[in-house]
């Protein structure tokens, strides 16, 4: 034990970081952030029209004793991707304890449509929320961030990615560019940035599974188990805490990609 550094013999439960979190006012970005604030982060919470869901999020966290900050902001073109990367930058600048900064693109659109009936403006919609936000945010955060502090940028994808099916088209065809982004991305703004991403499986139920069928399609995978939230905060928080990973993505779903159904689990 005498051989062990000091530095080692002891663990600080409070980061010394922010988070901004895209789209974090409801479902898992509400509880990625609630849990990441009880470690001590500071938290910066986007919304553009999850208002009340925001609130109740940040009334949450600051009765626990955290630290958070909402933005309100529509992201439409670089000029307000700056905006929110600024504005989440300048709150940290007086807290020298912060000694990193995690951007965590979790907003996202999502409707169904299929190879053979989608239309191009669900394309469009798809491809500027699950892809264009998030490189015109990575590219500002480059950009903008100080080299006293280390940056990093975790992409939410979708498990689907690597255990294909046809459901979701452009959906999926979004994700698959985020995919591409995050290997393109740490390589083109390292070693200032590192981009990693986390792709959940059914991690919670969508409002037309009751509890039954959700656990029963969890159930499929090869663990007979699906992703926890709290699955994926561990993943998150690893990616954050480990400097030498850049590129790569973790698969949190219950091992689904190894068997997967044919058809998208609202239709199991």
């Amino acid at each position: 034990m005498n051989d062990i550094p000091k530095k080692f013999k002891t663990e600080n439960n409070t980061e010394r970081g922010a988070v901004l979190i895209t789209g974090g006012g409801k479902r898992l970005g509400s509880l990625v952030a609630i849990k990441l604030a009880r470690k001590g982060w500071k938290i910066l919470l986007h919304y553009n029209q999850s208002e009340v869901e925001a609130n109740l999020t940040k009334e949450k966290i600051i009765t626990e004793g955290g630290k958070v900050d909402l933005i309100k902001k529509e992201i439409l073109n670089q000029s307000s991707a700056n905006e929110l990367i600024k504005s989440a930058l300048r709150s940290c600048k007086n807290d020298k304890e912060i000694k990193q900064f995690t951007l965590i693109n979790n907003a996202s659109a999502f409707f169904y449509d299929n190879g053979k009936n989608f239309e191009e403006e669900a394309l469009e919609t798809h491809m500027h929320a699950n892809f264009k936000i998030p490189t015109l945010l990575i590219k500002s955060l480059y950009n903008n961030i100080s080299k006293k502090i280390e940056g990093n940028v975790i992409n939410m994808l979708d498990a689907k990615l690597f255990g294909i099916n046809a459901d979701h088209f452009t959906y999926t065809l979004s994700k698959f560019s985020l995919l591409g982004l995050t290997k393109l991305a740490a390589l083109s703004y390292a070693p200032k940035l590192r981009v990693n991403g986390v792709a959940p499986g059914i991690t919670l139920p969508n409002p037309e599974h009751s509890l039954k069928d959700f656990t029963r399609i969890q159930e499929l995978n090869p663990l007979l188990r699906g992703s926890t939230h709290q699955d994926i905060f561990n993943a998150i928080t690893f990616l954050i805490k480990t400097s030498s990973i850049t590129g790569e993505t973790i698969l949190v779903d219950g091992g689904a990609h190894l068997s997967p159904q044919k058809r998208d689990a609202k239709f199991l």
